[in-house]
């Protein structure tokens, strides 16, 4: 470790692949993997405690096939029965009005359900099979396994109405292929991270060498390698830190500006602002210079030739050759959003209000455009640019005085606009979590009161 005119820098590895993307308006540090072109679980089971607040998927039903919504309950034992009593509850008003519907009829109610060995035995009144075709009560019996093979002690579901069987056998979600979801979840494995030699920390930051995760705090930090699967600990390190493929650069208190909220690497430069103003270091001359003060701060992406940033309505970029200019306003309000860039597009989704819709800003035709609709708004989650999607995980979902932790993460492909869910990871939902792509993996650590961690690999 050395000091560099207020910049200390940390040569950690070299032939880094990952290059820091600016997050810090919400608190966050993300990995883009390689540098734009410039060119253009919780354990769910009936003997398991639902942690408060915790989300539950219910599925209906709609154009003839099985969709996806979120339910909450308050913190119960009896995880399966509050699943399928939410199921059993069918579509709220907004999903109604949205075409969501229910093939079982809103008279049936659960006589009583055990899980044991894989298997999930429920047992219905009568009412579920009235006025049923056969399409009807494949999609009733569809509805039930989707929801109770959620949690992963239950594999198959066996049903019986009134204590008389309605299949001879158990049943999985593979019997239904034909009424699943037209969006599946993206092919993957998770992993366990091994426990971490650090505890939780406010305040942590998180960046990728190419070689390892470095989760970087004011108390402590530590290194993760996921080639040796081990972590190591070393010295507190300041918390706004960028990696330039070679060395470590952790902003200073000797920095022109103190406590940036915004930081980003150039490829020649560090540069950063907070409300006292902005400064750039070049590693290569050893020497800081004043940047103009930002018009605001608010999350922001290094696209490979300007620093984009937003907050609310608003929009800037900031190009080193041309300092700031103002670009059109965001279509709607964005406060505490994660912003992405995908080497084409900035990638805006989530925010403070875990609102669904996102937007995407096409820097060549100055203008913005709707993302299609998350199945589930996020805010305080972490989100990551793989190179071919988008992965956001964690955070919390819903509305404002009832917002509930979802039970897995997002993936969007600007390509075909469409999002999937993510393989449900095998952590506790959480808010503020870290994440970072390796380059073949997601690694997610940490968050609000935690300090552990998984990895994402995608099956492509």
């Amino acid at each position: 470790m050395k000091t560099l005119l207020g910049v200390v820098a940390l040569v950690v590895a070299a032939g880094a692949v990952g290059y820091f993307a600016a997050g810090w308006g919400s608190g966050r540090a993300v990995v883009l993997g390689p540098p734009p072109v410039q060119t253009t679980t919780t354990q769910a089971t009936q003997s398991t405690a639902l942690p408060r607040g915790r989300a539950l998927e219910v599925w209906f039903a709609e154009h003839g096939r099985l969709v996806e919504r979120l339910r909450t309950h308050s913190a119960t034992r009896q995880v399966a029965t509050a699943a399928v009593k939410a199921l059993l509850g069918g579509p709220d008003r907004t999903e109604r009005a949205a075409g969501i519907g229910t093939e079982i009829p809103r008279e049936t109610r659960l006589n009583s359900i055990a899980i044991s060995g894989g298997v999930a035995r429920i047992d219905l009144s009568s009412d579920y099979q009235s006025g049923a075709s056969l399409r009807s009560l494949q999609l009733r019996l569809a509805q039930v396994v989707y929801t109770l093979t959620q949690f992963p002690t239950v594999s198959a579901v066996r049903l019986s109405v009134d204590g008389e069987p309605v299949l001879d056998h158990a049943v999985g979600r593979s019997a239904y292929r034909a009424l699943a979801p037209v969006t599946s979840p993206l092919a993957g494995n998770w992993k366990l991270l091994p426990h971490a030699p650090i505890g939780p920390q406010a305040g942590r930051s998180a960046v990728w060498t190419g070689r390892e995760l470095l989760v970087l705090g004011g108390q402590a930090s530590a290194a993760y390698s996921l080639r040796r699967n081990s972590w190591h600990k070393f010295g507190p390190r300041p918390a706004a830190a960028v990696w330039t493929g070679k060395q470590l650069l952790a902003w200073s208190p000797n920095a022109p500006v103190s406590r940036p909220t915004i930081v980003a690497w150039t490829g020649r430069e560090l540069i950063g602002w907070s409300r006292a103003g902005g400064a750039a270091y070049r590693p290569d001359t050893r020497r800081w210079r004043r940047l103009p003060a930002a018009p605001f701060l608010g999350s922001a992406a290094w696209t490979g030739q300007e620093l984009i940033v937003v907050s609310g309505s608003r929009a800037a970029a900031y190009a080193p050759a041309g300092g700031w200019r103002t670009l059109p306003p965001l279509p709607e309000k964005r406060e505490g959003a994660n912003v992405v860039w995908d080497g084409t597009e900035l990638l805006v989704v989530g925010g403070n209000d875990a609102p669904t819709q996102g937007f995407a800003f096409d820097p060549k035709a100055s203008a913005w455009r709707r993302l299609a609709p998350m199945d589930s708004g996020r805010a305080h989650a972490a989100a990551v640019w793989t190179g071919k999607w988008l992965l956001v995980w964690g955070g919390e979902t819903g509305r404002p005085g009832a917002f509930v932790i979802p039970p897995h993460g997002l993936a969007y492909d600007p390509r075909a606009d469409r999002w999937s869910p993510l393989p449900q990871a095998p952590l506790r939902g959480r808010v503020d979590p870290l994440a970072v792509w390796t380059g073949r993996a997601l690694i997610v650590w940490g968050g609000r009161g935690f300090a552990d961690g998984a990895a994402f690999i995608p099956r492509s």
